[in-house]
């Protein structure tokens, strides 16, 4: 049985209020300016692309046990939360990152998004490009992962997008200034929502 069955979908994300999500925003330029997104004042850019035991490591995230191949991590946010069910801690992220590598770009679409726990969803459009979106999952004995996977070839180079949730039921919890999991995962969902790939016109 898919494990997806088990994961509260991520359809319900983008339906959580945005008005507490975030307060002021700031401007994120990055790949030479390929990549614009707004991001809440409270949050901090990262460009560290560590891997937890669910989750591979690096610029893109791999579901199918393979490497991520050359690419380059360009920003990733993330923000530790209280979750929904009160067991632990969650963590909301959202990561991008790119290849110029001609391997990668031939199987942009495709590579590392084929599991047991994945699915394809209809192609989605994000800052006027369309991209190519699965839904994906997975879980251990006291953790559990899903995300939302997108990938894009925009003016000749492999552009992906990782939304993702990670949840450690045995971990500690969270500051008590944490917010909760709705809250964090709304400002994640507000940056996605604000991801522009290309040149400008």
């Amino acid at each position: 049985m898919s494990i997806l069955r088990h994961l509260a979908p991520l359809s319900l994300i983008a339906l959580l209020p945005f008005a507490n999500a975030t307060a002021a925003t700031q401007k994120f330029v990055g790949a030479g300016g390929t990549v614009r997104l707004a991001y809440p004042s409270t949050l901090t850019p990262t460009r560290n692309f560590a891997g937890r035991a669910l989750m591979t490591s690096g610029w893109r995230t791999m579901w199918d046990g393979t490497l991520p191949g050359r690419g380059v991590g360009i920003v990733r946010f993330w923000q530790v939360a209280k979750p929904t069910d009160g067991q632990g801690q969650v963590t909301e992220m959202i990561q991008v990152g790119f290849s110029r590598s001609t391997a990668v770009i031939a199987r942009c679409n495709t590579d590392g998004l084929t599991s047991a726990n994945s699915r394809r969803l209809a192609d989605r459009t994000l800052g006027g490009q369309r991209w190519a979106t699965y839904e994906t999952g997975d879980a251990g004995m006291s953790q559990q992962v899903r995300a939302l996977t997108l990938r894009s070839v925009i003016g000749g180079t492999c552009y992906a997008v990782d939304r993702i949730t990670y949840a450690a039921k045995a971990g500690s919890p969270p500051p008590r200034n944490a917010p909760t999991q709705a809250v964090a995962a709304a400002r994640m969902d507000a940056i996605l929502k604000s991801v522009k790939v290309g040149r400008r016109r």
